[in-house]
Formats: C-alpha cells, sequence, structure tokens
C-alpha cells in the first residue's frame, strides 16, 4: 500500500512522530507542538498514523535502516525497498504495517524545496540588479 505524500507532507508527519516520542517535554508544549505539526499532516496520512498508533504500533511513522524496517527491524523485500527508495511517498512494512519511509529521500527534497524557494522568492526591496 501506498500513500501518496509531498516532502512536507513528510516532514510534517516526521515532526509529528517526534513530538510523540517525547514525552519527556511538558504536556502544554508537547501538546502544542503536537498539534502544530497535525495541522500540516494530510487528513489521509494522519487517521493511517492515529490508527497505529491506537494499535500500538509505537512508532508508527519509521524509516528504513540498510533495507530493514526500523519499527519491526524485519528485512524488506527487495521491490517494498526499491519503492520506498523511489518514491516521495509513504509505503507500509508487510510485516508490521508500520509507514515506511526513506530518509535520503525526504532529504533530498528538502533541499530541493529549499532551493525553489529560494529561487522564487522575491528580490528584498531598495536594492535594484
Amino acid at each position: 500500500m501506498k500513500i501518496e505524500a509531498t516532502a512536507n507532507e513528510l516532514r510534517a508527519l516526521l515532526e509529528l512522530a517526534e513530538a510523540d516520542h517525547n514525552a519527556d517535554q511538558s504536556g502544554e508544549a508537547r501538546r502544542q507542538g503536537r498539534e502544530a505539526a497535525a495541522r500540516r499532516v494530510p487528513r489521509r496520512l494522519l487517521d493511517r498514523y492515529q490508527l497505529l498508533l491506537e494499535a500500538g504500533r509505537a512508532p508508527a511513522f519509521v524509516p528504513i535502516e540498510r533495507g530493514v524496517c526500523s519499527g519491526c527491524h524485519m528485512r524488506l523485500p527487495t521491490m517494498v525497498e526499491s519503492k520506498v527508495r523511489r518514491s516521495v511517498a509513504v509505503h507500509m512494512c508487510p510485516h508490521c504495517r508500520r509507514m515506511l519511509y526513506a530518509p535520503e529521500l525526504v532529504l533530498e527534497a528538502s533541499r530541493r524545496d529549499d532551493a525553489k524557494s529560494r529561487r522564487a522568492a522575491p528580490a528584498s526591496p531598495g536594492r535594484r540588479p
């Protein structure tokens, strides 16, 4: 199963997962950080994420590390790993059903998004080319 997503949506999901993981923060700060991240996550991803948490699959959003799901530590089939590494999307682990992502792909997409935003940013007022 695959859920299409953009790099920004994946980063928001990562922030949400990090907020859920950092239970040592004060309740209010953690709640505010979690709510801010959750607002940026599309409904289809947020629903799937919440379903996994309710089923006891924490962490629910995990990276692939050396061909292994870092949630259940099972080796992924080559085809699944290849699909995850080729597309900026959320894929499911066939063993534990956690949401998988390729960290290097998210990082690369973030760099591209940052470069696009810098090129599209208007020149500051008062400066002429």
